[in-house]
This record gives C-alpha cells, structure tokens and sequence, in this order.
C-alpha cells in the first residue's frame, strides 16, 4: 500500500521491449533519496502511481518488469528514456499516513487539457472518467495524492501548491500529456455493494442507509 506522497524523482535510464512487456531502468539521487538504501530485490515501488516489483538493483538505480496487462491499462507505456518519473517505497506499518490510501492499482487513463496559474498554485484540467470522482475528494494522478476542486462530465481539475509541484513529475507536465488515474477506493466498494443483481438489491447498503449513517 501507498500514501500518494512522492518521495523521489527518478530518470527513465532504460527500455528493453519483447512480447511479453517491457523492462524498465530507473536511476536515482541515493544523496536525495535516502530511504532507497533500504531498497532490497523483490520491494514494491510505486512507479507513476503504478506498483511495481524491484527485479534488479544497482547504487543508484533499479529495474521492474512491466507486463503487457500493465501497460494497457497504465499510461507507462508513453515513457522514453530521461523521462522524470514519481517514485514512492510502500508504506511501512509503523509509517506515518499523510495522504490516503492508494493501491498502486491504476484505474485509467487521463490526459492533460489544461493548465493555468491560480495565485501561487496551478489548476490542472485531466479529462478522465469522472465516475468515481466528487469536488473535495481524493484521487491518485501520477501516484500523487491530490484533493478534486471540480468534476464534471469527463473533466477534473486538481489545485497543486508550489512544493507538490516542485517535488513531483507535475513540474514538466503540458497539455496532451497523459498520466496514471487511481480512483479512491471507498467509492469503488460502496458501488460494489450497493450494485443491482436481477433487479435485486445484493447489499443492504443503499442511499438511504448512506445518509442515516452521516456518509
């Protein structure tokens, strides 16, 4: 599991192609990312929002395998070498939760329309299924966790302060750029549990039983 919180810009350093997948090479700062050291062959690392696994490992970088599944339902499959990426190690149990939970399960895939300054921050437009997404809600774009200021139809928007910017891959960021999509997972066990079989409710959770409980 993930909190949505970078720790890490890495580089794209390489790309092996076959039939099964791709095989890619991220190079790191170990002086920048310290927690790297920790890193050990077999670790989960968020890759653009997207769990991965550590195959190899170097000083200062890392490899994963990105199977063909991942790279149809992820916007991973658009990297090229030097391309900045977000990198988060999973959460430790005893770890801190600053963000919100993030499987590290990417949903879709949005596109950037539009970005545009907002006093100190930027408002980023992200046309996407909105499905799943409400104004002040959580959402993963990219693997950073970030709080909808507007959703409708297919388009989103998303406030970033300077520091998420200057810590993430949003940074370089332009319009006709897609990322990784990551709804927040309440939303998808409530529709889950609330889903009509043969006309029958499945569940006693409904929207009425939402309401009397404060949701």
């Amino acid at each position: 599991m993930f909190t949505g919180l970078i720790q890490h810009i890495g580089k794209v350093s390489d790309i092996k192609n076959s039939t099964q997948g791709k095989t890619i090479s991220i190079t790191v700062d170990p002086a920048a990312f310290p927690d790297f050291k920790s890193v050990k062959t077999g670790d989960s690392i968020a890759l653009n929002g997207l769990c991965t696994t550590v195959i190899s490992l170097w000083d200062n970088g890392f490899s994963v395998n990105l199977m063909n599944n991942s790279l149809k339902h992820s916007a991973l499959g658009y990297l090229e070498r030097e391309t900045p990426v977000n990198l988060e190690l999973a959460m430790v149990a005893e770890g801190r939760f600053n963000g919100h939970i993030v499987q590290g399960h990417i949903d879709t895939v949005g596109k950037v329309v539009n970005i545009t300054p907002d006093g100190f921050s930027k408002v980023f437009s992200i046309e996407a299924d909105t499905k799943y997404v409400i104004e002040r809600g959580s959402i993963t774009l990219n693997g950073v966790s970030l709080t909808v200021s507007k959703a409708e139809n297919s388009l989103l928007e998303v406030s970033l302060i300077p520091h998420t910017l200057q810590n993430t891959t949003f940074q370089f960021l332009k319009p006709g750029d897609f990322l990784n999509v990551e709804y927040d997972i309440l939303a998808k066990y409530i529709e889950k549990f609330t889903i009509l079989k043969d006309n029958k409710k499945c569940s006693k959770i409904d929207e009425k039983f939402l309401i009397e409980n404060g949701f």
